[in-house]
């Protein structure tokens, strides 16, 4: 009877923070501005707040006016942080992002091509 008490235990700790981790998405915010980078109108800016319970891993990627990507991530947001470093020049405003609580192996994307 021990053992499969401890087994259920592990098996809902596992669960719960495979949950968290499919949640992050939802208590991280993104505030996007244009025009605010680069000294130019087409700049895009992406401020990213972590409002989660516990340090997210963020992985952003802007398109840019060549149809190149630019990619950054955070694997250190902590509770209440902000990132602001997430910009590109000359961007057509299609971007792409992630957040996780394990870093790139659980939620991490390909850089586009």
């Amino acid at each position: 009877m021990k053992k499969l008490v401890g087994i259920i235990s592990i098996v809902g700790f596992l669960l719960s923070n495979s949950v968290f981790a499919a949640d992050a998405q939802n208590c991280v915010s993104l505030d996007p501005k244009w025009g605010s980078r680069c000294g130019s109108p087409d700049s895009l800016h992406i401020k990213v707040k972590n409002r989660c319970s516990q340090r997210v891993y963020v992985k952003i990627c802007l398109e840019k006016k060549d149809r190149k990507w630019n990619c950054g991530s955070d694997g250190t947001l902590d509770p209440g942080e902000t990132n602001t470093g997430f910009y590109t020049c000359h961007a057509t405003g299609d971007y792409r992002w992630s957040a996780c609580t394990k870093g790139s192996s659980e939620c991490g994307f390909r850089n586009p091509k």
